[in-house]
């Protein structure tokens, strides 16, 4: 059988996998961006359909979906794939000497240094651009940040400890977007429940 034969036997998702890998070899800022924009909004989608919103009579918030994609582009996708190259170079994976301290260390820089004020931009930005407003934005800091947070490093850490010593680094952000739409899909799910539990 020819190489270009087998080239063409290439199932859809082999294809769509082989242009992701090279798309973030190519241009990694834009592709993350890219690919954190549309698994945040598929979050929302997702977390709106799981977890009706009254106000909407059930219909879906499309500028919620927008906040979320346009937070996951502009903000997510770039500001995790720099952390990351930052978090190279000042812990290096060396993999032939590393000890389970090594990886502990910087999980802790992940979850402790980088998680929180990632959480503080993420709760107020979304919060204005979905329309609400400054004093919104802040009352959601004071209701939410705590409880996901807590929830983020009690549910999260084990994974982000595998992904950040573990996980090549080509393969790194697409074992954290599949887990960034989990985190999405709970995010907006909680938000939303705390929501509708204020209103009461």
């Amino acid at each position: 059988m020819s190489l270009s034969k087998d080239k063409g036997d290439k199932n859809p998702l082999e294809k769509a996998l082989a242009a992701y890998i090279k798309a973030l070899q190519t241009k990694p800022i834009l592709t993350k961006a890219i690919t954190s924009g549309c698994i945040a909004s598929i979050g929302s989608l997702v977390s709106q359909l799981i977890v009706p919103n009254p106000a909407t009579g059930g219909k879906i918030a499309w500028r919620s979906v927008a906040a979320y994609g346009a937070f996951g582009f502009v903000v997510s996708g770039p500001l995790i794939h720099q952390f990351y190259i930052l978090l190279d170079k000042m812990m290096p994976p060396k993999k032939e000497k590393a000890t389970a301290l090594d990886g502990i260390k910087r999980v802790i820089v992940d979850r402790l240094v980088f998680a929180p004020p990632f959480l503080l931009l993420f709760l107020y930005v979304i919060t204005i651009l979905e329309g609400q407003g400054h004093q919104a934005a802040t009352a959601r800091i004071k209701e939410s940040f705590w409880p996901v947070l807590k929830l983020n490093i009690q549910v999260w850490t084990v994974f982000q400890y595998i992904n950040i010593n573990y996980v090549p680094p080509k393969y790194r952000v697409l074992f954290g977007n599949v887990l960034a739409l989990v985190w999405s899909v709970f995010v907006a799910s909680k938000r939303r429940k705390m929501a509708l539990a204020s209103q009461k």
